[in-house]
């Protein structure tokens, strides 16, 4: 995601290829680009069935600058870069990356010299984040009235607190206390959930990337030879909490759908160019020619715009369906998109810009409840509960295989295609005896 300077270098480069041949005064500041949320050619259209979207959005208070209608406070932010500045994330990021394990949450003794050494570090930086997002009213909103210019830099930021806590909860952990171990983890908990709460499609993903490293956490906490059955159910707690204030899928894309929005406000403003990279750009001056892309896009701006919103109100009203059952959404996009294709209807900013990786989002958003799940039935099974009579897994639609032991619970087929790992929580003494499960259960999920 482009910030709001790197887009504004882009316009200033190519302003003077105005899309809808009109020339239109520089962008300065974000205020400029603001203006779009307004939507000043999406309402003045002549087009009857674009109008009838947008009295749709507009009656399910769906535009840009509807989704603004609480304050935007940006003091999270501000603290942010006070806390992680802008010229520290880079060295932050690539130091953390390299002791992060890329699954589990196992550390050789060498590497839990460098994470103590880290975290002694930036232990300032840490309680510093620490008191922020333990605040009742910490939240990241997006910008919706920016489109694809908003600044999603603060994200470097919050992985950068979320991967310090985690190395403090490994550190605890190293000490033999996994039960302080569980205040990181809620830390990190919680900062998932705030992202995963916006609606925007970029922010949920993030959400989702740093809940997997918290289910990491999770794991080493779990698994760790001085944890009691009291730990157990802290942490079978805290991801109920997660599951029950668990997101709308269609929040997202309703999110996605508005930054569409200003982007056709912005095409329609005469800054197409802007929003493609330079390779782009380039490769369409050699296939097409830029004038005449630039006179296609604006002769067909209606409805490019309009198979768009047709679309997205087909891929946000499969939402109301699981993952699992969104495959035929999908394949019609695309052929739909393949039937227009060389056609003077080819709807080429939907095509090329807004609607990729429609599939693998809503994929990204179906792993993250389904690792959640996972682990919410281990930990629920080893905390003394019978086991449900089946649960299905929110991504596959197949069943989690669960096999239950005297001495541990686990929860597979997470992710078969991409070998997730299994969720594995010992049984501890003092918990009820359950009776011994080895297959796949069916039914009902667990409640």
């Amino acid at each position: 995601m482009r910030t709001f300077w790197n887009l504004l270098c882009l316009m200033l480069l190519v302003s003077c290829c105005s899309a809808c041949k009109q020339k239109e005064p520089p962008i300065k500041t974000p205020a400029d680009v603001a203006l779009y949320a307004t939507l000043p050619g999406l309402t003045t259209t002549h087009n009857a069935e674009l109008q009838a979207e947008l009295a749709r959005l507009i009656a399910e208070q769906a535009t840009p600058l509807q989704l603004l209608a609480t304050p935007n406070d940006t003091t999270a932010f501000s603290r942010l870069d006070a806390i992680f500045p802008p010229n520290f994330r880079d060295s932050g990021r690539e130091h953390l990356d390299k002791v992060w394990p890329a699954e589990g949450f196992e550390f050789t003794p060498a590497t839990l010299h460098v994470v103590a050494a880290l975290t002694q570090r930036y232990q300032s930086k840490r309680e510093q984040y620490e008191q922020l997002v333990s605040e009742v009213d910490f939240q990241l909103p997006v910008d919706h009235s920016l489109g694809l210019s908003a600044d999603t830099t603060y994200l470097d930021a919050i992985e950068i607190g979320h991967r310090l806590e985690g190395l403090h909860a490994a550190g605890l952990l190293a000490a033999g206390n996994p039960e302080s171990a569980v205040e990181p983890l809620r830390l990190m908990l919680r900062a998932s959930e705030v992202l995963a709460s916006e609606k925007s499609i970029v922010s949920r993903g993030a959400g989702a990337m740093r809940r997997g490293e918290a289910l990491q956490v999770l794991e080493g906490i779990a698994q760790h030879p001085a944890t009691t059955p009291s730990v157990l159910r802290q942490l079978k707690m805290l991801l109920d909490q997660q599951l029950e204030r668990w997101p709308a899928d269609a929040n997202a894309w309703i999110g996605d759908r508005a930054q569409g929005l200003h982007t056709y406000e912005l095409v329609r403003g005469g800054y197409l160019l802007s929003l493609f990279t330079y390779d782009e750009v380039r490769e369409y001056r050699d296939e097409i020619g830029i004038d005449k892309l630039a006179e296609a896009v604006a002769n067909n701006i209606d409805q490019d715009e309009l198979f768009y919103l047709q679309t997205m109100r087909d891929v946000i009203g499969a939402c109301q369906k699981p993952h699992y059952e969104r495959g035929a959404i999908f394949r019609q996009i695309e052929n739909n998109l393949e039937l227009l294709r060389g056609r003077d209807t080819y709807p080429f900013i939907a095509d090329q810009l807004l609607l990729l990786q429609l599939q693998q989002g809503s994929r990204v958003i179906a792993l993250d409840r389904a690792r959640c799940e996972a682990w919410a039935l281990a930990l629920h099974i080893a905390n003394g509960n019978a086991p449900a009579e089946s649960t299905i897994n929110p991504l596959t639609g197949d069943e989690f295989f669960v096999d239950v032991t005297d001495g541990q619970v686990v929860v597979d087929a997470v992710d078969p295609d991409q070998g997730v790992p299994a969720a594995i929580v010992p049984r501890l003494q003092g918990d009820v005896t359950v009776p011994r499960v080895s297959a796949p259960l069916r039914g009902q999920t667990i409640q």
